[in-house]
């Protein structure tokens, strides 16, 4: 921090400042090209039981270019956004070196220390541990979790006045709000769009014609007539998207404190939390 002066003002905004705790935030996006099969892989699936690791699609070269110069374009439009910016990470960043940790190592050992080392990770039945460190995991994967609208942001009472308003992220309470150390962790699928769509009308008929038995199915044939008339007369593209919020502690009494704390901010979005302890290994 560059020095203001000696005078009155400068020195009480040093001592403010001074030794106050702060939030250390990071924020990656990773775009990632895979297969179909791939994107429809339930949880119990293992790379283990294949007998190749890499698919063959990935390895078509052609495609990956394609792939490539469709993330530089990406790139470009938001950094040209100026809103927020990109960097681009590389592979010493990704890996690491001898002198410097990477993103693999912070994750492995859930530290952000530079010289973070590798930590035993023990999987026991209902129980996952990173070291010292005990996970708790809380996942939204389904429709019957979430509200009947979500937001883009929303407004946040404790500094927003009468006369002007505070906007937030929507997942704002499993973020900055949430001060115990966690990872919030956000999927988003990109299925073919055609193949989505038509599935939905699909859908649509299998309701109509069940609608004259049950009020619910008719009910859920009014929705999906709603959203493909919207994907047809907007443009939009289809996806499906999966939200974890991984959080530890190195005791359990701190653990049951965080693993409230997740659900009642989870709760404050107007989502249903689903704690998840069986298969915490293969969502990590």
């Amino acid at each position: 921090m560059q020095k203001c002066g000696d005078n009155f003002l400068a020195r009480s905004y040093e001592r403010h400042f001074n030794e106050r705790p702060y939030l250390d935030h990071c924020c990656y996006l990773f775009l990632t090209k895979t297969i179909r099969t791939r994107m429809r892989m339930q949880s119990s699936f293992s790379t283990l039981c294949r007998n190749r690791i890499v698919p063959k699609e990935v390895e078509d070269r052609d495609a990956i270019d394609r792939f490539l110069d469709a993330a530089g374009q990406f790139e470009s439009i938001v950094n040209e956004s100026g809103l927020i910016r990109l960097e681009r990470l590389d592979a010493d960043q990704i890996v690491g070196t001898e002198k410097q940790a990477g993103l693999l190592d912070h994750y492995f050992s859930l530290s952000r220390e530079d010289r973070a080392s590798l930590e035993d990770i023990r999987l026991d039945p209902g129980e996952m541990r990173v070291g010292d460190k005990i996970l708790c995991m809380h996942t939204l994967s389904d429709l019957d979790d979430l509200p009947q609208q979500v937001a883009t942001d929303s407004r946040y009472e404790r500094l927003s006045t009468d006369r002007s308003d505070c906007r937030l992220s929507y997942a704002s309470p499993v973020g900055l709000l949430l001060s115990c150390d966690h990872l919030y962790n956000q999927f988003v699928f990109i299925d073919d769009p055609d193949e989505t769509l038509r599935r939905f009308e699909r859908s649509a008929k299998n309701m109509n014609s069940l609608s004259r038995y049950s009020r619910a199915n008719a009910i859920n044939k009014e929705w999906i007539d709603e959203f493909l008339n919207e994907a047809h007369s907007q443009g939009l593209t289809c996806v499906r998207c999966h939200c974890n919020v991984m959080a530890w502690a190195e005791n359990y009494d701190d653990l049951k404190r965080i693993r409230n704390e997740v659900g009642s901010q989870l709760a404050l979005m107007d989502c249903t939390p689903h704690h998840n302890t069986v298969d915490v290994p293969t969502l990590y």
